[in-house]
């Protein structure tokens, strides 16, 4: 009788576990506040991912996606970026090759009074069709990184709830200090330094083109190269620092859970055992909603990012054309200044690269190193 008591105990507790562990994922989900990510991307980002056929976060995040269905959106947001790019960049060819016919007669009339003239007001033309779109590709640039550290600052602590639930408190704390201070750090360093630096920088640029006495090009290309030396070494430290706290302190979460699976087993009559393999498998559900939570993170912070991350490669890309097209005519004056507008591009583009990584990276390392134990 009394072994039939104890088994009778041990299938009701296996029974219920399934029921506790589903209430438990359902629980989680509604109070963290997983459907506030969602709610913290913007209409575009929201379509992306709906045409990758990303999941809302926890509720099959990557049931629909296709490498098929991601390549499409690309190409769809690639066609779209080009369209406004092409237009820019073909007026500004057309006013380089008005520049050479032009210079060609005044080259023939030795009139070199004209020619002077000629390439200061084919510089401000060249300056007028490129400043516009380059400005707001850079105010554009600190929107994006303010919409990122958002959707971060609405994630971190839903991870926090998420790692504490399944037992990696430690780690939870310092994910959340680190990732709290960066994002915020990111978003005031990108409205108070960078849009307003590469703003002052573009403007050198097209000041050092126009008036090639003052020297600017150097200054600028020594910025360029300190800034992404900087980016590199800040994003390395953080990184390893990060890297570091996070396998520490899941260590030592990794041993508070073994303790406490030890004390049900030992000190639980009866259904001690039963108790600590509940736990586990509590332990398990949690973390494939943490995984489905941060992957679904990843691929919302990679929409914000895409279409101008895109644009900047279709500027990139476009000027360096447009630069070439001018060396072979022998354009001196447009050259100049189209290497200055590719300077400044390559620094957003370097900023930008470095704050996605620096979410995208550190999202994937708490989901891999905060594990189950």
């Amino acid at each position: 009788m009394k072994r039939l008591l104890i088994l009778s105990l041990v299938m009701l507790c296996l029974l219920i576990a399934p029921v506790n562990v589903y209430a438990e994922e359902e629980s989680l989900y509604d109070d963290l506040g997983i459907e506030d990510i969602y709610d913290s991307l913007s209409k575009d980002a929201k379509d992306s991912l709906a045409a990758m056929g990303v999941g809302k976060a926890g509720e099959g995040t990557l049931s629909n996606v296709s490498f098929k269905s991601v390549i499409s959106e690309v190409l769809r947001i690639l066609g779209e970026q080009l369209s406004s790019v092409i237009a820019s960049c073909c007026l500004v060819l057309g006013v380089m090759l008005l520049y050479s016919l032009i210079d060609g007669f005044t080259s023939s009339m030795s009139q070199g009074a004209i020619k002077e003239v000629l390439s200061v007001v084919t510089a401000l033309c060249v300056a007028c069709m490129l400043v516009i779109p380059v400005t707001q590709l850079i105010k554009t640039a600190g929107e994006v990184i303010n919409a990122s550290s958002q959707v971060m600052l609405t994630f971190i602590p839903v991870m926090l709830g998420v790692l504490i639930s399944c037992g990696k408190a430690l780690s939870g704390s310092g994910y959340y200090a680190l990732m709290t201070g960066a994002a915020q750090v990111v978003a005031q360093i990108s409205s108070k330094f960078i849009v307003p630096m590469l703003n002052v920088f573009l403007g050198v640029g097209i000041c050092s083109a126009v008036v090639p006495e003052l020297k600017f090009t150097g200054i600028l290309n020594t910025f360029s190269k300190t800034l992404k030396w900087v980016l590199s070494f800040s994003f390395t430290i953080f990184s390893a620092l990060l890297t570091f706290k996070t396998l520490i302190s899941t260590s030592v979460d990794n041993v508070s859970t073994r303790a406490v699976r030890y004390t049900m087993s030992s000190f639980v009559p009866v259904v001690g055992a039963a108790l600590s393999e509940a736990y586990k498998t509590v332990q398990g559900s949690v973390n494939i909603l943490k995984n489905g939570v941060g992957v679904f993170v990843i691929f919302a912070v990679a929409a914000v990012f895409l279409p101008l991350v895109l644009k900047l490669l279709a500027w990139i890309f476009s000027v360096n054309i447009l630069k070439s097209v001018g060396e072979i005519m022998n354009l001196s004056v447009p050259c100049n200044m189209l290497t200055g507008v590719s300077t400044v591009l390559s620094m957003l583009l370097s900023v930008i690269l470095c704050v996605a990584a620096l979410f995208i990276i550190s999202t994937a390392l708490i989901m891999t190193v905060g594990g189950a134990s």
